[in-house]
């Protein structure tokens, strides 16, 4: 597959003082609350194109209930803003966008939306094109066929110790959440403390399942990793140490063309259903002093050459971020102007209508370890919902 192009960021310090001097009618102030650095150029951007609206961006690492009521801004633009204590800070909009249907999370009794989606990340699986070639799909591949074609592919020395491995779902951390989001893609929507802890553990077998079958068990698995994965691993693909690799398009965009010439992708995906990971969406809320101009500024950053504008600005001015605000647009239009190839059909997506709150913290701090103490301790015990309880606990002493 042609690798997309490479969209790169630069953060600028704004300065209102700047654009009020411009100024000669009644100036707006639209105070912009992300998670993406890169909206700083478009802050900037839209400043010098309208003197009547001044964009002030306040960036933080991570947006949840608490952080918008403190900052009470106009507009607020981030990563797993479905969560039912977010959407309910947020106002429902009327405005329509020619958006991936499934990406626009939950709608008020009226069905109008509460949030527009930006952009979207999905699961891929890289390996030698030659390899990849023999999948059953030109697009798709499932857990299941990607566990059955590298499973012929493990070798061991004379003294028995792997020399070879297909594929392991425990090589990267995301592909362990990835096979949830496959196996129970709603199993979360209605809150960590009631996740299904039966499925959870049918999950966590069927994994080790996987391992058993492929390295013969977990301590060959981990010494494998331990042995060879240093090495990154397109280049452990290239010289035949393993077959396949999970991976996603922000990484893939930094590679070489020297060697994503020799590989080609699939996305990760269930019986046509490939799972959403992220969504970066936009929500006004209901306390915004100026929510016509939040909502103006949306429109705006949805029109296809504001996309195209944005990236081309980010890639001129040196830092990296891949695509639109980190992923694939939510609109087809823009996608087709970088990507070129593997556009994903709407009716391929499958996205949990809400994630939990503070959705990733929870997924690295609590259920990937839990996932991977499951896997090498061979117990699900204590259970996923015993372990959110505990981290959810000291989490709310961390902020007393």
């Amino acid at each position: 597959m042609q690798k997309p192009v490479h969209h790169i960021t630069f953060y600028i310090i704004l300065s209102a003082s700047i654009f009020l001097c411009s100024c000669t009618g009644k100036v707006t102030t639209l105070r912009i609350l992300t998670d993406r650095k890169e909206l700083t150029s478009a802050a900037e951007i839209y400043n010098s194109t309208d003197e009547n609206v001044i964009v002030t961006i306040h960036n933080v690492s991570m947006i949840d209930n608490e952080v918008i009521k403190n900052e009470n801004p106009d507009l607020v633009i981030g990563s797993f803003l479905s969560s039912s204590e977010i959407i309910d800070l947020f106002r429902p909009s009327e405005a329509v966008f020619p958006v991936y249907e499934t990406l626009s999370g939950p709608l008020d009794s009226k069905g109008r939306h509460f949030l527009t989606p930006l952009s979207f990340e999905l699961p891929l699986i890289m390996g030698l094109k030659e390899t990849m070639s023999l999948l059953p799909d030109t697009m798709l591949v499932q857990p299941g066929e990607l566990r059955e074609a590298a499973a012929p592919y493990t070798a061991e020395n004379n003294d028995g110790r792997l020399i070879r491995l297909g594929f392991s779902p425990t090589w990267s951390p995301q592909f362990l959440t990835d096979l949830l989001a496959l196996r129970a893609p709603d199993i979360f929507s209605s809150g960590m403390k009631n996740s299904e802890d039966t499925q959870l553990t049918r999950i966590v077998e069927e994994t080790q399942a996987w391992i058993s079958e492929s390295a013969g068990d977990t301590a060959a698995d981990t010494a494998f990793n331990n042995r060879y994965r240093y090495i990154p691993d397109e280049y452990l693909i290239i010289d035949g140490r393993i077959l396949f690799a999970r991976t996603d398009f922000d990484y893939w965009s930094t590679l070489p063309d020297t060697i994503t010439g020799a590989l080609d992708l699939r996305y990760l995906s269930g019986p046509r259903k490939i799972p959403v990971i992220k969504v970066t969406s936009a929500g006004i809320p209901l306390k915004a002093s100026s929510p016509a101009a939040a909502s103006a500024f949306i429109k705006w950053l949805m029109l296809p050459e504001t996309q195209s504008l944005l990236m081309d600005r980010w890639e001129r001015d040196g830092i990296d971020v891949f695509g639109f605000l980190g992923g694939l647009s939510s609109l087809r239009e823009v996608n087709e102007t970088y990507l070129r190839s593997m556009i994903p059909e709407g009716h391929y997506l499958q996205v949990p209508e809400s994630r939990p709150l503070r959705w990733s913290r929870i997924r690295e701090e609590v259920i990937i370890p839990w996932f991977q103490s499951a896997l090498s301790t061979s117990s699900t015990e204590p259970t996923l919902t015993e372990a959110y309880r505990k981290w959810d606990l000291s989490s709310l002493a961390e902020g007393e």
